[in-house]
Order: structure tokens, then C-alpha cells, then sequence
């Protein structure tokens, strides 16, 4: 049978009722409100009290890092004297951020400094040879990786070579083999007894500035300025808001409110966020993808530029720039992604297929993993795409399912890479093109041998069931308490049964679905974002059961509560 869209299984998480009664009557809270953070681990009011505000003093100390003390003390003395400092870094957005805030921060303590981001056309992701040796040959005696390096073996044995001492500040999983670098600060490295694990690139490179400020006696708050950059690079990257994240997340979203970054201010600008509060949904949806979008075309260095310039002139043309280089790459999905799905339903399979690979000369680099994800979202299977080059090369992008840790799958099919790295949702990787149909086989053999049909069925697990009457503003208020929200810290899901339409349902915008249901005593709202071929099912049928979001819905000047479903049971 051809591979279709795959429908959601829903799931109420259950909860133990003595826990939930106890921490409700703690806390003052409903019942609901109460299951839905028990069901977290936040089960005492200890737990709910540090959940729910959260301190920058819990920050861990950053010298518990391996190699933390070792690598500021080689910065500082290049900054004493004057030896030329490179940051590498990468093209994405936790990568454009890491190295913004790093060579803002070394400047202002003095540093001769700049920078070097690879081209994703043309040069790939991290370290290449050829990147080196144009460092070397601008006279840099120290070189500090952001986001990446934590795979670069021979071009750091090549920079060594030359007399350049190398920093690794990364987060990706490390390799078997870890390179002769100066210093390396990884929380994944196996022996790093760093207590947070889940850092992003970005905030490895945070914790790298607030060790430099200590170790320099300068206050916290000459580190804290960069806490808006460090929260776009960890919100974009897609890591767990737990733990220091979470705290990076939350003040550095506050900060952004009040940016001193022209850069930054003109953006928010451009995307209307002016005077607005701050959630990980609008980075991930309205400022990251514009400063992903030149490096996924290529340059990102005008990424870069714009969170460095202090010039308001500058920093307005930059974001323009950013802007319509995202309006090209939305148009670029939009033409990678319909051919990548009529490949999809005429080549795959559901009996065979538990992963998706496929490639094509004419799919653009830079929007393939974008695509990666659509597909994931619709089919429910670990998806790598290619994108294929004139030299015969196949550069590759993955994203997977909770079931299938992507870089360990990978791992298998190593020998076919010319390079791989990444992590367990997501990876990129380059082969030679005449491999692709044995990676397929392979990676689909891994694939089922590591998952079972079931883990191709995609879960929505519902937080806590609720009645329609449970809902109000207030209920909404102490859920945006909860905030922000991110992997690790989901959005609530809310589970209600035996709903029926009180109006009948439409089809609105691109294949959304717009309801009125009622418990037969209140009525809400709800919209079911591309849910539209669920249309006909919940149109047809008595009652219905809905996962959902609580969400507020504003129209001509007058607020709602709405729902926005995520689950669809009949």
C-alpha cells in the first residue's frame, strides 16, 4: 500500500490522584492544573516553586566544564597580546548566535577578533581543509570553535600544525575519536562533569563568556547583555527548555523586549514584534527562519553583521535583506516540497518503508532539511534527504521520530559518509551520489530492525481531561505561567470527551479545519491547522473526542478562548 499521511493515536497521560489533590491544595490551583505538572515531576511545591521562577543564579558554575579554566586563560592571553582570534562558527541559527555573542563579547574586552562561517553551498557544514588554510594564511594565532568542531580531526591537526591553537566550544554527540584540540568544552564529551547536558551550541558559548567575565572580575552583567542572543540560538536549535536552558530561555526572551542590538530591534521591527511578549513559537516562527534564510541560500554572514552593527542604518538594511532572502527560501520549499511528497507517495511503501531517503540534483541544500521535517510530520518516518552536486557529491539532511535516534542509526552506515554529525532528531552528512540507493537500503534495514509498526504511529499525549467548564482566562493565564515551552517543557495538551459540533464545521485558509463544539452546556471555538482531511469525519460524525491547546484567539478587538487541536478521536 503507498505511504499516506499518517493519523495521531491519542493518549491521556495518567497521573496519581492522592499526588495531584495534595500539590492542587498546595498551590490553589484546579485539579487539572495540578495533573498536568505532576505529570511533569513537578509533584511538590518546591519543585513547582523553582519550575515556576526560575533564577539566574542557578546557572551552573561554568568551570566545571573540562578544559574551562585552560581555554579562558589562552583567550585572555591573546587578548593581552594582540595575537589575532578567529571564531568559527556555523550557518544556522544557533551557530550565527554563538558566533555573534562570542565576538561581542571579545571585543568589548579588547580583543583583535573575527570571524569565519562556512558557506552551506559550497563548503558544508564545520571545518574544512580549505577553511583553514585561508585562516592560517590571515596570520590568526588562535582559532575558537562555536557550534561545531567537536568532529574535526585533521583540520585541527592541520591548524596546529601551523602554529594555531584551537578551542572547541561544542554540543554535538562527540565522535569515538575526539580531536587533539587546545581546549574542548562539550557537556557530551564522556568524561565532562558539567551537570547540564542539553545545552545548545549557544549556550555552551554563554557559559564560555561568563567564565571569561570571572575569571577577568568583571560583573555578571557584562555576560547577562548577550542573554537575548543565547535564547534566539536555543529556542531555534530545538533542545530541551529544562534546566539552564529553560533559565536562558526566560530572561533572555525578557531581554529581548528591551535589546540594545540595532540589529535585533530592526528585525523585530520588520516582523511586528515590537512591544510584544516573547515565546519560543515566535523566534522559532517569525525571527530565526529569516536569519536561517542567507545561510540556507548561502552567505550567512549577513546574519552575522546584523546582530553585530551598532549602526541603525546598517541594521534596517540587514534585516530587509534577511527578510526577502526568507520570502526566497519559502519559495523554495514550496517547490522542493511538492516534488519530495509526489516521490514519497509514488516510490514508498507502508509495509517496507519504516525510513524515507531520496535525493535529487534539482532540490536546494539549504531547504532540504526544512522538507525533511514536513515529510516527518506527515508520513511519521525518520527521513533524510540529498541534494545532489556537480562533483557527483550527495550532501544530506536528516530529522527522525522519538522511536529512532537518528545519530545512532547513522552510525551504521558510517563507512559510506564522507563526513556525518548531528544529534538524535536531527544530522547532516555528505556522500558520494552512487550510494544513495545502498544508504536506502541500509538505513531502512536499521530502521526496522530498531523500531517496531507501532512506533510509526505518531502520539499525541494529552496532559490531563478536562470539562469545557474547567476552561477560562484564568485557567490560560496559569498555563502562560508555564512558559516558555519547548521540547522538554511541551505546550499542555488538553483531553476532552463526547464533544459534538455546535455549528457545522468549514474548511478555512489551507486545509484547516473551523469548529464550534459544545459538552451541551458551553460552547468553544476550535481550529484544527491542517487538519483538513479529518473534515468529513468530524462533520459526519455525533460526538468526538479532542487533544488540544488552549490558545487565545483575538478578533476585532475581542478576546477568546480557543482550541487548537491536536488530536482528533471519533
Amino acid at each position: 500500500m503507498p505511504l499516506a499521511a499518517v493519523l495521531e493515536k491519542v493518549i491521556v497521560r495518567v497521573t496519581d490522584p492522592d499526588k495531584v489533590a495534595k500539590l492542587a491544595g498546595e498551590l490553589g490551583v484546579a485539579q487539572p492544573i495540578a495533573s498536568i505538572l505532576v505529570a511533569r515531576g513537578l509533584d511538590t511545591f518546591n519543585r513547582c516553586k523553582a519550575f515556576f521562577r526560575p533564577q539566574l543564579e542557578l546557572l551552573h558554575d561554568p568551570f566545571l566544564f573540562d578544559d574551562m579554566e585552560k581555554a579562558c586563560e589562552r583567550i585572555l592571553f591573546a587578548i593581552k597580546e594582540k595575537q589575532r582570534i578567529i571564531v568559527y562558527g556555523d550557518y544556522d541559527v544557533d551557530g550565527v548566535t554563538s558566533t555573534a555573542l562570542l565576538i561581542r563579547m571579545l571585543r568589548r574586552m579588547g580583543a583583535e577578533c573575527d570571524y569565519y562561517l562556512p558557506n552551506r553551498l559550497t563548503e558544508g557544514y564545520g571545518f574544512s581543509q580549505d577553511s583553514v588554510a585561508e585562516i592560517i594564511s590571515g596570520a590568526a594565532r588562535l582559532i575558537i570553535s562555536v557550534d561545531c568542531g567537536i568532529s574535526a580531526l585533521s583540520e585541527i591537526e592541520q591548524a596546529t600544525a601551523a602554529g594555531i591553537d584551537v578551542i572547541v566550544t561544542d554540543h554535538h554527540e562527540p565522535p569515538e575519536k575526539i580531536p587533539a584540540a587546545y581546549a574542548l568544552i562539550n557537556p557530551k564529551l564522556p568524561e565532562c562533569a558539567y551537570p547540564d547536558k542539553f545545552l545548545a551550541g549557544v549556550g555552551v558559548t554563554l557559559k564560555l563568556c561568563q567564565a571569561l567575565a570571572r575569571k577577568s572580575e568583571l560583573p555578571d552583567e557584562f555576560w547577562m547583555e548577550y542573554l537575548d542572543l543565547a535564547a534566539i540560538g536555543t529556542a531555534a536549535d530545538i533542545v530541551p527548555l529544562i534546566g539552564e536552558n529553560r533559565i536562558i530561555a526566560r530572561f533572555g526572551f525578557e531581554k529581548l523586549l528591551q535589546t540594545s542590538s540595532p540589529g535585533l530591534q530592526a528585525l523585530m521591527q520588520l516582523q511586528r514584534l515590537e512591544g510584544m511578549s516573547i515565546s519560543t513559537s515566535r523566534v522559532v516562527f517569525q525571527l530565526a527562519p529569516c536569519i536561517n534564510a542567507v545561510g540556507r541560500l548561502g552567505d550567512p554572514r549577513r546574519g552575522v553583521e546584523l546582530l553585530l552593527t551598532e549602526d541603525r542604518a546598517l541594521a534596517r538594511l540587514y534585516a530587509r535583506e534577511l527578510q526577502q532572502a526568507n520570502e526566497e527560501r519559502k519559495a523554495l520549499d514550496k517547490r522542493v516540497q511538492t516534488e519530495t511528497f509526489a516521490w514519497v507517495k509514488q516510490h514508498c511503501h507502508t509495509e517496507h518503508d519504516f525510513a524515507i531517503v531520496a535525493g535529487s540534483a534539482s532540490w536546494h541544500v539549504g531547504v532540504i532539511g526544512i522538507v525533511a521535517s514536513k515529510l516527518v510530520e506527515t508520513f511519521f518516518r525518520p527521513t533524510v534527504l540529498f541534494s545532489f552536486d556537480a562533483d557527483g557529491m550527495a550532501r544530506g539532511s536528516g530529522r527522525s521520530i522519538p522511536a529512532l535516534n537518528l545519530f545512532e542509526a547513522l552510525k551504521e552506515c558510517e563507512d559510506l559518509f564522507e563526513s556525518f554529525g548531528g544529534h538524535a532528531a536531527a544530522a547532516g552528512m555528505v556522500m558520494k551520489r552512487e550510494n544513495l540507493e545502498t544508504f536506502r537500503r541500509r538505513f531502512n534495514n536499521v530502521a526496522r530492525e530498531r523500531m517496531a509498526p507501532a512506533d510509526l504511529i505518531p502520539i499525541v499525549k494529552a496532559d490531563t481531561e478536562v470539562d469545557l467548564r474547567d476552561l477560562s482566562p484564568k485557567f490560560l493565564r496559569i498555563l502562560k505561567q508555564m512558559e516558555p515551552f519547548g521540547p522538554g517543557n511541551m505546550r499542555p495538551v488538553l483531553y476532552c470527551r463526547n464533544l459534538a459540533n455546535r455549528y457545522k464545521p468549514r474548511i478555512v485558509g489551507n486545509g484547516h479545519v473551523k469548529m464550534a463544539v459544545t459538552d451541551g452546556a458551553a460552547v468553544m471555538d476550535a481550529i484544527g491547522f491542517n487538519f483538513g482531511n479529518r473534515f468529513e469525519e468530524v462533520r459526519d460524525a455525533q460526538t468526538f473526542n479532542l487533544a488540544f491547546g488552549l490558545d487565545e484567539n483575538e478578533w476585532m478587538g475581542r478576546k477568546s478562548l480557543q482550541m487548537n487541536i491536536k488530536g482528533i478521536s471519533t
